[in-house]
C-alpha cells in the first residue's frame, strides 16, 4: 500500500497519525484512515484512533487490517468518486452512528486514501475544523505539546476568524453555564462577558499557545490551536480544562510535602539533641564499660539522624543510599579514629535510591560494622588498612568491609556471640532486608564482612 505513494504523501500520513488521537478528541468520534489495496476489493486501515472523549463501547482496534471494500460501502464511494459522503453505520444491533469520509488529497490535489468521521452526536463545524488541522499539521509541531490529546472533561470550541464562537461540545456549554454565560454559540471572544485577547493573538500569528487564567471562580487551562497554522490562516479551536479542583490538590500535597521535610527535619534535630545530651553523660560516667554502651548509642542515633537529614531535602520517601553511607563513614572516622593511628582507607558507596526504611536499616548496619572495624580489628597496632564498598549488583546490593586486621579468633561464629553490634547487624539483615550477613577471615590476613540484599520481590 505505502509503496505506490508518494514521499509526499508518505509524510502526511505520518503527520495525521501522531495526531490522529487528538482529532479523535475533538470530534468525539472514532477516526479512521484507509487507503486502497493492490486488490481493488480490499482497503487497508493505516491508523485507527478511538477518542477519549465519547464515553461508550469501544471497538476493536482494526489498524493495520484489510477490510472487504463490500463491508465499508461509504468509504468505497468516497475513493472511487473523490468526494466526502456522508451515511449512517450500525455500531451495534440496531444502533447507529453517523459516519463521515472524505478523500485525502496531496499537494497536488490527487486523493490516495480516505479518512472516516464515526460519532454518534455529529458536530459538522468540529468535524470540518479537526479534518482541517490533520491536513495542514506541519511535521514540526507533531511533538509540540499544544497538540497533546484531549480529556473527556475538556471543552472544546471553534472560533472563526472574526472571533465568533461558532461550535462548541456539551462540556463547554456546561462550563459556560456555571459562569453564567448560557448562550455561547455567537458569542465573541473579544466580549467583554469572555475577553481573550489570546485567541486573536494565535489568529494573528498562527502559533499555537497556551495560559491559565481565573474566571468566575473557576480555574480554567486553556489551549488555542490555529486550524491553519500561519498567520491569519483562518479559524481557531479552543480547548478548555478546568484544574480548579486539580490545582487545590496539587497545593495540598505540596503543604503535605513541605510538613513532612519539616517533621522529618526536627526528627533529626531531636536526634541530634538527644546525642548530645547522651555525650554528656558519656563524659560524666565513671565506668569505662558505660562510656563506651554510650559511645555506641550515640554513633547510632546519629546514624539514624542522617538518615533522617536526607529526608528533610527530598521530594519523595526514596534515599540516595551512597550519599547516606558517606555521611556515616565521615562521622565515624572523625569521631571514633586515633589521632595518631594511620588508616589508610578507602570508600566507595554506588548512587542507589532506595525507600528510608531500607536506608535506615542500612545505616545501622554501616554503623555497627564501622564501629566493631576501628574498635576490635586494629588492636595494638598503630597503622592498617580499611575498604568500605556499597554496590548494586544485578541480583541486589552489597555492602562490603574489608581490614587487613587481627582477624577473628579460631571458631568464631556469628550466631551465639554476645556482642550486641553482631546481633543488630544480623537482624536487620536478615529479618528487616530480608538478606544475609557473613563475617569471615580474608586469606590475605584481616577481615571480610559481607551483607547481601536481595533487590525488591526477591529471597535471599
Amino acid at each position: 500500500m505505502l509503496s505506490n505513494l508518494t514521499a509526499e504523501q508518505k509524510n502526511s500520513l505520518q503527520t495525521m497519525q501522531a495526531v490522529l488521537g487528538l482529532a479523535a478528541d475533538m470530534a468525539h468520534g472514532m477516526v479512521t484512515i484507509y487507503l486502497p489495496c493492490e486488490d481493488k476489493k480490499f482497503v487497508y486501515v493505516y491508523k485507527q484512533e478511538q477518542p477519549r472523549t465519547q464515553r461508550g463501547s469501544v471497538r476493536p482496534d482494526l489498524t493495520g487490517r484489510r477490510i472487504r471494500l463490500v463491508e465499508e460501502p461509504l468509504v468505497a464511494h468516497s475513493l472511487q468518486k473523490n468526494m466526502p459522503v456522508r451515511g449512517k453505520r450500525e455500531w451495534d444491533l440496531g444502533v447507529f452512528n453517523t459516519m463521515e469520509v472524505f478523500p485525502l488529497r496531496d499537494g497536488r490535489g490527487r486523493s490516495y486514501g480516505a479518512i472516516s468521521f464515526e460519532t454518534s452526536a455529529p458536530d459538522e463545524i468540529i468535524i470540518a475544523q479537526s479534518l482541517e488541522l490533520l491536513s495542514n499539521m506541519p511535521q514540526s509541531l507533531v511533538d509540540n505539546e499544544h497538540y497533546q490529546r484531549m480529556e473527556p472533561s475538556d471543552g472544546i470550541m471553534v472560533v472563526d476568524p472574526n472571533k465568533l464562537i461558532v461550535a462548541a461540545n456539551n462540556r463547554a456549554k456546561h462550563m459556560f453555564d456555571v459562569m453564567e454565560i448560557p448562550q455561547l454559540i455567537g458569542c465573541r471572544t473579544n466580549d467583554v462577558a469572555i475577553n481573550w485577547p489570546l485567541v486573536g493573538m494565535v489568529m494573528e500569528t498562527g502559533t499555537a499557545e497556551s495560559k491559565e487564567f481565573n474566571m468566575h471562580d473557576l480555574l480554567l487551562s486553556m489551549r488555542v490551536l490555529p486550524v491553519v497554522p500561519r498567520p491569519k490562516g483562518g479559524c481557531a479551536i479552543v480547548i478548555l480544562q478546568d484544574i480548579t479542583e486539580l490545582r487545590k490538590k496539587d497545593e495540598e500535597l505540596l503543604i503535605k510535602s513541605v510538613v513532612i521535610k519539616e517533621i522529618h527535619h526536627r526528627v533529626k534535630n531531636n536526634l541530634q539533641t538527644i546525642a548530645s545530651l547522651l555525650r554528656l553523660q558519656e563524659r560524666r560516667a565513671q565506668c569505662g564499660e558505660t562510656r563506651l554502651v554510650l559511645r555506641d548509642c550515640i554513633s547510632r542515633v546519629n546514624s539514624i539522624a542522617i538518615v533522617h537529614e536526607y529526608l528533610s531535602q527530598q521530594d519523595s520517601g526514596l534515599i540516595d543510599v551512597g550519599k547516606v553511607a558517606k555521611g556515616i563513614y565521615q562521622a565515624i572516622m572523625s569521631s571514633m579514629l586515633d589521632p595518631d593511628f594511620k588508616l589508610e582507607a578507602e570508600f566507595k558507596a554506588d548512587e542507589v535510591q532506595l525507600p528510608s526504611d531500607k536506608a535506615t536499616s542500612i545505616a545501622l548496619i554501616l554503623n555497627e560494622l564501622l564501629q566493631n572495624t576501628i574498635e576490635h580489628a586494629f588492636e595494638d597496632r598503630s597503622c592498617g588498612k580499611l575498604q568500605v564498598r556499597f554496590a548494586e549488583e544485578a541480583e541486589g546490593y552489597l555492602l562490603s568491609i574489608a581490614d587487613d586486621g587481627i582477624g577473628l579468633p579460631e571458631g568464631f561464629q556469628i550466631t551465639g556471640h554476645k556482642s550486641l553490634g553482631l546481633k543488630i547487624i544480623k537482624t536487620m539483615a536478615e529479618s528487616d532486608l530480608q538478606g544475609s550477613f557473613t563475617l569471615t577471615n580474608r586469606s590475605e590476613g584481616g577481615t571480610l564482612a559481607l551483607v547481601k540484599i536481595p533487590k525488591a520481590g526477591e529471597k535471599r
